[in-house]
């Protein structure tokens, strides 16, 4: 499958990223061009790979507005004085500027993306274009699959959000507010999802492993029902849930080396992986860059055989802590290991995107996974703890921690007793993948106590890694803690949105 679709995204790539301008004020030519173009089913079938091959353009940077700004990956470098380490230090302590680069940036894909999906969506819906009903009943379920994602991720980070649903011109878009993160989940994510899993097939051959399955858009439905909350919410999300659980082809890896073997370059899409962002390394220009990026800086070449390791997003010392509380805990050495850099200097690392095989800068093969089988189980988990089963939450939670090594715990005498085991192991073996933030998120309803996930990170940042970690940021500036309030859980809305609408006035989020 890569073969066969990232030839295709490489073709693509030129017509649908050639402008990343104002996304809701100004209407690129590239989505222009897009209108009258998906009218065979070759050219839907590229219009929906080429959203395949944006939605890998965002996950490249994504990890700096989710395990970054979380408890368990940190900016290392305490002495640097580089813009773009300054730059990652102030997202990671809620300190962000409106009108950083990055974040604007980063905004700007996502509404790229939507932008493109929105395009090629009514030829799909226009059942003239594709005679085979199958066929076009799958390129409708994965547009729709990756609309809801986008917006699954942006009402979670950003809040209150722009709802566009078609391709729509500058006129328009600048008279367009921010609807309730509510209308957001109840008229696009829901919806998107609940129609993708009536659509999606639950397999494909091998040709095409990586397109979205009835089962990635069942564990997205579930998370979106989870983070919205409440009892039928929790309820909808189970029945999601179990028939993953229980009906899919997923399953957790087991044998010699399972953990790592998740992760491994030659062992992509396996049984445990429900949907991942896939890349592809050489000379393409279609591979990812996290080794690279994540590879101890001032290594040269002892792990990478070519480029500049850069060192962005190292573990925090609490969550090596937490792994090496445990030495039978099979997950630390595919998670994070450590380089001796000298006979005093010691520095950690994220090792679960290692490829030593890279030939390009920052062109790797690893993909990088948004669901997978063990995430369903411990999500499971959670909902037992929460809906009554509490006594329960052990089992799901068991067949992980049994895959890690570790012994079996519970049957659980509390609801709180079960959520903090159950974070505790998802916050292990999720760790940098770009689930913790959204489990942090989650809290604040699991507990029931809005400020939750602040409090978890100010205990982290001012006690737990204050010492050893945070205070030594020179020149660059340690944590405050005013900025650690539950208002700045939400990024800012990119300021050259907001400068840019001379039609309205769009809100900024609160604190910034």
């Amino acid at each position: 499958m890569k073969n066969k679709i990232f030839i295709n995204a490489i073709l693509l790539c030129g017509f649908f990223f050639t402008g990343c301008e104002d996304f809701l004020t100004d209407k690129p030519e590239s989505v222009l061009t897009q209108v009258d173009f998906y009218t065979t089913p070759t050219r839907i079938n590229q219009g929906v790979i080429g959203c395949y091959a944006g939605l890998a353009n965002i996950q490249k940077d994504e990890w700096m507005y989710t395990e970054l700004r979380s408890d368990n990956s940190c900016q290392s470098e305490t002495g640097s004085s580089a813009t773009i380490r300054i730059d990652q230090t102030d997202i990671a302590s809620f300190r962000l500027s409106p009108s950083l680069p990055a974040l604007r940036d980063y905004w700007y894909k996502i509404f790229q993306n939507i932008s493109n999906i929105n395009a090629v969506l009514p030829s799909v819906k226009d059942n003239s274009y594709v005679s085979n009903e199958s066929l076009r009943a799958q390129y409708e379920g994965e547009l729709l699959f990756l609309r809801g994602y986008h917006y699954y991720t942006l009402v979670n980070l950003f809040g209150d959000m722009f709802k566009i649903t078609k391709v729509i011109g500058p006129n328009e878009a600048k008279k367009i507010p921010r609807s309730p993160v509510s209308e957001i989940y109840n008229e696009i994510i829901i919806p998107d999802l609940k129609k993708a899993v009536e659509e999606l097939p639950s397999t494909y051959s091998a040709t095409d492993l990586g397109r979205a399955t009835k089962w990635a858009a069942k564990g997205m439905l579930a998370k979106a029902y989870m983070m919205m909350g409440g009892t039928n919410n929790l309820s909808l999300a189970k029945k999601e849930l179990e028939d993953i659980l229980t009906l899919s082809p997923h399953g957790l890896l087991t044998g010699a080396n399972a953990y790592s073997n998740i992760f491994s370059i030659t062992n992509e899409m396996n049984k445990e992986i429900i949907f991942a962002v896939r890349y592809k390394g050489g000379s393409s220009g279609i591979g990812s860059p996290f080794w690279g990026t994540f590879a101890p800086l001032g290594s040269a070449n002892m792990f990478l055989k070519i480029g500049t390791p850069l060192g962005y997003n190292n573990p925090t010392y609490e969550l090596m802590n937490l792994f090496n509380a445990n030495p039978n805990d099979t997950r630390k050495d595919a998670c994070f290991r450590v380089w001796k850099k000298s006979s005093t200097v010691s520095v950690p690392y994220i090792s679960k995107y290692i490829d030593a095989s890279m030939t390009q800068p920052l062109q790797g093969e690893n993909d990088w996974i948004i669901l997978r089988f063990a995430d369903i189980k411990l999500l499971y988990a959670e909902i037992l703890a929460q809906d009554g089963n509490f006594a329960n939450a052990h089992n799901p939670l068991n067949d992980v921690r049994d895959r890690a090594g570790l012994d079996g715990i519970g049957p659980f005498g509390s609801k709180e007793e079960a959520l903090d085991s159950v974070y505790a192991e998802r916050r292990l073996e999720l760790a940098f993948e770009n689930q913790r933030w959204f489990d942090l998120l989650r809290m604040a309803k699991s507990y029931d106590n809005p400020d939750k996930p602040m409090e978890i990170l100010r205990k982290h940042t001012f006690e737990k890694d204050w010492a050893v970690l945070y205070s030594k940021y020179n020149p660059m500036q340690p944590p405050e803690k005013r900025f650690y309030i539950k208002e700045r859980l939400l990024l800012p809305i990119p300021q050259a949105e907001i400068d840019t609408n001379n039609e309205m006035k769009i809100p900024q989020n609160l604190s910034y």
